[in-house]
């Protein structure tokens, strides 16, 4: 009985959801959770829902519950989704009021998604743009390594570019670049 009720709710939210009646879908997903709270694809759609309405704030906790809750089930790429979208909406509203706030929101993302290419990349970024030159350069040779160790070198020489121009006289940096770049002249037919 539950489960056919969840179902016909499930049907008319997504006819709500895709004829663009965002207040008349968000009702029924909301009734899906208060049937199972522990469905995080819905918490999903529920932050998209917000997002397309403007209210950052609720589509950032929908997003933040279906998170943690893709993390306790192990099941990292769609938390990584939602910590991905949880990161661009900090950029949006947390960074123009309390860059501090923001910081730390990124920072406890990482702490439970070390490997959020997204909150690295805004967390570089942020830092750039604050001029908090040896912060910057950190991120972006920590994403250079993730982009190496998940063998997008191309991302990683990128990033270990951006490093080196950012501080020329940068060892690490230097030493990355140099490494990566006589790996690739290796891998090259005859190199």
């Amino acid at each position: 009985m539950l489960a056919d009720q969840k179902s016909l709710i499930i049907k008319l939210a997504h006819i709500y959801y895709h004829t663009g009646s965002w207040d008349k879908a968000i009702v029924e997903y909301e009734k899906i959770i208060a049937l199972d709270p522990s469905d995080f694809n819905v918490h999903v759609t529920l932050g998209e829902l917000y997002l397309k309405k403007g209210d950052l704030d609720r589509a950032f906790k929908e997003f933040e519950v279906s998170a943690q809750g893709f993390l306790k089930e192990k099941n990292t790429k769609k938390a990584a989704a939602a910590f991905r979208e949880m990161s661009n909406l900090i950029q949006k509203m947390i960074e123009p009021l309390d860059v501090e706030k923001a910081v730390g929101t990124y920072k406890g993302i990482l702490s439970q998604m070390p490997d959020s290419a997204e909150t690295l990349t805004n967390l570089r970024d942020l830092y750039l743009r604050h001029n908090q030159m040896d912060e910057a350069i950190s991120y972006t040779l920590t994403l250079g390594d993730l982009y190496n160790r998940l063998d997008y070198v191309d991302k990683a020489e990128n990033e270990y570019i951006k490093a080196t121009t950012m501080d020329p006289s940068h060892a690490g940096a230097k030493e990355k670049l140099e490494r990566i770049r006589n790996e690739l002249k290796q891998a090259q037919p005859g190199g």
